[in-house]
């Protein structure tokens, strides 16, 4: 059964949403699908302090809301949080960071009742404030999909694998807030100061495809329907996989059978 915040919270996204194209859809007609085999970057485990990233070359818009999903791979997940987006403005870490954190041992979280033995974490910065949640279906060393939603009406948020949504978040982050532009986006790296700061026991080790930006909150039924992969998989409005200028770092591109995204190897330039 709906409570009345779920309710609530689909309203608010309703009407921010209105007069928009929303990035959905049922059918293979969809202008936007991806339908080709896809590309997989490899984030190799490095104890340099410029480890393996994707650096855009580009920024992001202003954002007053955002969803970021992507297929992931993991092969291992640091307890100091392993990170595959960062933005940072020059004057402000983890304006918006995502990621995963592992959890040993009995743990006590700010939200729902304690757990014992290993878990995971998913976890959202916004404006340096961050918000975790518990999420057990998610695993090492296979593909899932991973979804960060927020918005700026009351600083809602939630985290999604596979297309099932993780504990609640009770932390409400950046109510209010817009995300600005003119920062530094990078891929694989979690930054400590502009386009570098790496630390190694922060980094992304193992695999992203098909990480995609939206600039509004999508509905857990869009989330769904891109996890199953039905059809077609909608690119992003404010991030599109490997559509956009990239700077490559020690990372591995290579074919991959998750949802389809083809590449313009023009767009990255290797160092």
């Amino acid at each position: 059964m709906l409570c009345f915040k779920h309710i609530l919270f689909a309203a608010l996204i309703a009407v921010f949403s209105f007069g928009k194209a929303m990035p959905y859809c049922y059918n293979s007609e969809y202008r936007y699908c991806n339908l080709k085999p896809s590309i997989q970057a490899y984030f190799s485990e490095s104890s340099s302090y410029s480890a393996p990233h994707l650096l855009l070359e580009g920024t992001l818009p202003p954002l007053r809301h955002f969803t970021l999903c992507t297929w992931a791979k993991a092969w291992k997940v640091s307890n100091h949080g392993s990170f595959f987006f960062s933005y940072n403005l020059p004057q402000l870490d983890n304006e918006l960071l995502v990621g995963v954190y592992k959890v040993s041992s009995t743990y006590n979280p700010p939200y729902g009742k304690p757990y014992g033995g290993e878990g995971y974490e998913l976890s959202i910065h916004v404006y340096n404030q961050q918000s975790r949640v518990v999420c057990r279906n998610f695993v090492i060393g296979q593909w899932q999909h991973l979804c960060y939603v927020w918005t700026n009406v009351l600083g809602h948020n939630e985290m999604y694998v596979d297309g099932i949504r993780c504990a609640e978040s009770l932390t409400k982050i950046a109510d209010n807030y817009i995300i600005q532009t003119a920062g530094t986006a990078v891929i694989g790296q979690e930054q400590d100061a502009i386009g570098g700061g790496f630390d190694p026991k922060e980094a992304w080790i193992g695999e992203i495809a098909d990480l995609h930006i939206w600039n509004e909150p999508l509905l857990p039924s869009q989330i769904r329907h891109m996890f199953r992969c039905n059809l077609c998989y909608p690119r992003g409005t404010v991030f599109s996989w490997l559509r956009e200028p990239l700077i490559a770092k020690d990372v591995i591109f290579s074919a991959t059978d998750v949802c389809a995204v083809d590449i313009n190897e023009e767009l990255i330039v290797y160092k």
